[in-house]
């Protein structure tokens, strides 16, 4: 059994109402963790959306300053990468910090 290891990224978006990738599709995961920080100890202004696509009023689950959820992969075999993500926000400059596991 091998040990886990993680990664993160740091993510804002600039403008409201226009969603941005989380990446470009380079890291890859089983399973990621979203917590509503727009910086290391620094909460959003607002709510923030994660959604599995890019359209503007998508259905994106909502965050909360500080909340967090995780998103799992099926089996050991399955994996997600930052490009199915995406960040919408409420106030321009807020973001994410996610959390993966390599």
């Amino acid at each position: 059994m091998a040990q886990q290891t993680f990664g993160s990224i740091i993510k804002t978006v600039s403008a409201t109402g226009t969603p941005e990738a989380l990446g470009s599709g380079s890291v890859r995961g089983h399973s990621f963790t979203f917590v509503g920080m727009k910086a290391a100890r620094t909460d959003n202004a607002g709510k923030i959306y994660i959604q599995p696509g890019s359209s503007n009023d998508s259905a994106g689950i909502p965050l909360s300053p500080g909340d967090s959820i995780t998103f799992t992969a099926d089996s050991d075999d399955d994996y997600f990468t930052d490009a199915q993500f995406y960040i919408d926000v409420e106030n321009a400059g807020d973001g994410v910090i996610a959390f993966y596991d390599k």
